[in-house]
C-alpha cells in the first residue's frame, strides 16, 4: 500500500467525520488566527514609537496565547480522538498494522493542521485589516493606526504550531500504538472513569494562586511590576487549571456524600455526570477563565487610560506651559541667574501677549541616585545597579514654601523628607558629609516619584544643595550627572486661541536648546498627541477584547458540540429507564449554568487581586484616579456578563439540539 491509500483514506475519514471536524478546524483557525494577531502587534508602528512598557506587555501576551494554544489544540484533540477511537480500533480488526494507522493519522493531522494553519494566517490578515478599519472610523481618531505584520511574524507562527500539531500526533499515535483494538472498539462506550481527588494537586493550585495574587498585591513599584508581571500570569493561569482539575472535583465529591442533596433525581444526575466528566470539563472551564481575565484586564485598562486623558496630561503637564532648565555640573553659579533671569523673561513675554499670569510655580532641585543604608544615603556613583537605586530628590525652603503656599521653618541641621514606599522611619538622614534631623511630610512634590522608591528631602537653603554637590564631587570627581536643575510652570488668562499663539512663541523661543540646556512643554500643543495615543491604547484593547471574546465562544461551543454527542447516548437511557424529558432538561440546564457561571466568578476574582499591580502599570501612563478603574472594571464585567450570557443562550441551544 502506498502514501496515495493513505492519504485518500485520511480524506475521507475527515469528510464522514466533518461534525466533529468542522468544529475542531474552526477552533483551530481561530487559535492561530489569535497568536499571529497578537504576535503582529509587535510589530505595530504605534505599539513600538508609544511604549517600550506596552511592547513588554505585548510580548507577555504573546508568550501567554502560545501556551494556551498548546493546552487548547491538545484539549480539543482529546475530544475528537475519543470519539473516534472505535473507528480506529475497527482497523486492527480488518487487518491494518499499527504502522499503517499511524500513516493515516499522520495524513490527517496534515491535512488538518495545513489547512487551520493556511487559514488561520489568511484570516489574521484579512480579520486585522478589516477590524482596524474599522475601529479607526468609529473611534476617529485624528491619526488612524495601521495593521502591519511582517515575515518574521508569519515564520514564528507556522514554526510554533507545526511543533503543537506534531506533538498532539505523537499522542495520538501512542494511544493507539499500545492500545488494545478490542478495547478501541468499546472506547466511546466507556466513559471517563471517575476522577480521583488528589489533595496535593488541591493545596498546589491555592500556593500557585497564593504566589501570583501575592506578587501583586506586594508589588514595589510601577517599573518592577513590568518585569514580574510575566511572572503572576503565569503563576496565576497554573494555579486556575489545578484549581479547576482538583478543586472542582473535591466540591463535586463533597456534593455526592451528603445525601440529602445528591439522592435527589435532577442533582443525582446533574452531579454524577459532571464529575465522571469534569477532568475534561475542568481544562474547558480553566481556559474560558483565563480568556475572560484576558477581556476584562486588556479593556478595562485600556478604557481607564482614554477615560482619564485629561487627567493623566495634567498628570504630564501640571501647567498649561512647563519648562525644565538642566544645569551645567561645572557652572553652579549660571543655574541661579538663569532661574531667575528666565522668570521675567517669560512675564514678559506673557504681559507683550496682553495676557497676564493667573498662576505659577518654579522649584530648584538637585537629584541624586544611591541606596539608603540605615540613616544614611549611600550614592551610586555610575548607577551600576538601577533597578536596586532610590532617587533622592532635593529641594531648598525657600522654593518650597513659595511652590506649596506653606510657610515652613528650619533649623540648619533640620529638614523634611517624604519616602514614597512609606519605610524610612528614621530621626536623622546623613547625605554627603551633613547630618539632618528628619520630619516627615506628604507628598507635595513630584508625582512621578511614586513610579519608583524614591525620596525627597527639603533642605534650609540653597547652598546646602552646593555643599552636598561639592561633598559628592569631592568623593567621586569622575562623576559627570550632579547638577543643579530648576522647573518652572505656569498658566495665563486668555481664551485659548490666544493661549495657543502663546504655546507656539514659546515654544520657538524655549523650545529644547542644546546650547542652553532647556525643555518647554505646552499641555495645549500636546492635548491633541495626548488623544490620540491614549485612543489608541483603547483601540488596542478592544482589538485584544474582541479577540480574547472570539476565543472564548469557540471554545464554548465547541465544548457543547462535544459533550452533546457524550451526552446523547446516556439521556436515551435515562429515558428508557423513565426518566422524563423536563427533569432531563432542568438536570442539563443546572450543569451548563454551572460551567458558564464559575468561569465569570474566577476571571472576577483574579481580576481583582490583579488590581495592584495593574494599578502600578497604569501609573507609568500617569493614571493616578482609582474611581476611574473601577467604573471601567465594572463597566467591562457587566458588558462581558452580558456577551457570556449570549453565548450560553445560542451554545445550550445546540447542546440541547444534539442531546435530543
Amino acid at each position: 500500500m502506498n502514501n496515495r491509500f493513505f492519504s485518500t483514506l485520511a480524506l475521507r475519514n475527515i469528510k464522514s467525520n466533518k461534525q466533529l471536524y468542522i468544529p475542531y478546524l474552526l477552533s483551530s483557525t481561530t487559535i492561530i488566527m489569535m497568536f499571529y494577531l497578537m504576535a503582529s502587534l509587535l510589530t505595530n508602528k504605534f505599539v513600538q514609537e508609544r511604549s517600550s512598557s506596552l511592547a513588554t506587555l505585548f510580548m507577555i501576551g504573546t508568550v501567554v496565547i502560545g501556551i494556551f494554544s498548546v493546552i487548547f489544540i491538545l484539549y480539543t484533540n482529546s475530544f475528537l480522538i475519543k470519539r473516534r477511537k472505535k473507528e480506529i480500533g475497527l482497523y486492527g480488526i480488518l487487518g491494518l498494522e499499527k504502522k499503517h494507522v499511524a500513516k493515516i493519522l499522520f495524513f490527517e493531522t496534515l491535512f488538518t493542521s495545513f489547512l487551520s494553519i493556511a487559514a488561520g494566517l489568511v484570516g489574521g490578515l484579512v480579520f486585522g485589516r478589516l477590524f482596524f478599519m474599522l475601529l479607526n472610523y468609529m473611534l476617529r481618531l485624528p491619526s488612524a493606526i495601521s495593521y502591519s505584520t511582517s515575515g518574521l511574524t508569519m515564520l514564528a507562527t507556522v514554526t510554533l504550531f507545526i511543533g503543537i500539531f506534531s506533538l498532539m500526533f505523537l499522542s495520538n499515535v501512542s494511544q493507539f500504538t499500545f492500545a488494545n483494538p478490542i478495547k478501541l472498539l468499546k472506547g466511546k462506550q466507556e466513559g471517563e472513569k471517575e476522577p480521583k481527588g488528589s489533595i496535593l494537586l488541591f493545596i498546589l493550585s491555592l500556593v500557585f494562586l497564593a504566589w501570583g495574587y501575592g506578587i501583586s498585591v506586594t508589588i514595589p513599584d510601577p517599573l518592577a511590576a513590568i518585569t514580574r508581571f510575566f511572572l503572576a500570569v503565569l503563576l496565576v493561569i497554573i494555579g486556575t487549571y489545578l484549581l479547576f482539575v482538583s478543586g472542582s472535583i473535591f466540591i463535586l465529591k463533597a456534593l455526592k456524600r451528603n445525601k440529602r442533596v445528591y439522592y435527589r433525581p435532577g442533582a443525582f444526575i446533574s452531579i454524577s455526570g459532571m464529575l465522571y466528566r469534569m477532568k475534561q470539563n475542568a481544562v474547558g472551564l480553566a481556559n474560558i477563565s483565563i480568556l475572560a481575565s484576558m477581556v476584562i484586564i486588556s479593556v478595562s485598562t485600556t478604557m481607564t487610560i482614554f477615560v482619564g486623558s485629561e487627567e493623566t496630561l495634567e498628570n504630564r503637564y501640571p501647567y498649561e506651559n512647563n519648562m525644565t532648565l538642566f544645569g551645567d555640573p561645572a557652572n553652579v553659579d549660571e543655574m541661579n541667574t538663569r532661574f531667575f533671569e528666565l522668570q521675567d523673561s517669560v512675564q514678559n513675554t506673557v504681559e507683550a501677549a496682553n495676557l497676564e499670569v493667573v498662576e505659577s510655580e518654579s522649584y530648584r532641585y538637585e537629584t541624586l541616585f544611591g541606596s539608603l543604608q540605615g540613616s544614611e544615603f549611600v550614592f551610586d556613583e555610575n548607577l551600576a545597579e538601577p533597578d536596586k537605586s532610590i532617587m533622592l530628590m532635593i529641594l531648598p525652603l525657600e522654593d518650597f514654601n513659595r511652590m506649596t503656599g506653606k510657610s515652613y521653618t528650619l533649623e540648619d541641621d533640620a529638614a523634611l523628607y517624604y519616602h514614597s514606599t512609606d519605610t524610612y522611619q528614621e530621626s536623622e538622614l546623613t547625605v554627603g558629609e551633613k547630618t539632618y534631623r528628619v520630619a516627615e511630610i506628604e507628598n507635595e512634590f513630584n508625582k512621578d516619584l511614586d513610579l519608583t522608591e524614591s525620596m525627597a528631602i527639603v533642605v534650609p537653603n540653597i547652598s546646602h544643595l552646593l555643599e552636598i554637590q561639592e561633598n559628592f564631587k569631592e568623593q567621586f570627581p569622575h562623576t559627570n550627572y550632579l547638577a543643579i536643575d530648576a522647573e518652572l510652570g505656569w498658566d495665563t488668562s486668555g481664551t485659548e486661541e490666544q493661549k495657543e499663539a502663546l504655546a507656539k512663541q514659546l515654544n520657538s523661543e524655549y523650545g529644547w536648546e542644546a546650547s542652553r540646556g532647556s525643555l518647554y512643554d505646552s499641555r495645549l500643543l500636546q492635548r491633541e498627541e495626548w488623544y490620540s495615543m491614549n485612543g489608541g491604547f483603547l483601540f488596542l484593547g478592544i482589538f485584544l477584547g474582541l479577540l480574547f471574546t472570539i476565543g472564548t465562544v469557540l471554545i464554548t461551543y465547541f465544548k457543547q458540540v462535544s459533550e452533546g454527542f457524550d451526552d446523547r447516548e446516556k439521556f436515551q437511557i435515562m429515558q428508557k429507564v423513565g426518566l422524563d424529558k423536563e427533569m432531563i432538561r432542568e438536570s442539563t440546564r443546572s450543569q451548563i449554568i454551572w460551567m458558564f457561571l464559575l468561569p465569570i466568578v474566577i476571571a472576577t476574582i483574579h481580576v481583582i487581586f490583579a488590581y495592584p499591580i495593574v494599578r502600578k502599570l497604569l501609573l507609568i501612563f500617569g493614571v493616578t484616579n482609582e474611581v476611574t478603574w473601577l467604573l471601567s472594571f465594572v463597566a467591562v464585567v457587566i458588558a462581558f456578563a452580558g456577551i457570556y450570557w449570549l453565548i450560553y443562550r445560542l451554545t445550550s441551544r445546540v447542546y440541547y439540539s444534539i442531546v435530543k
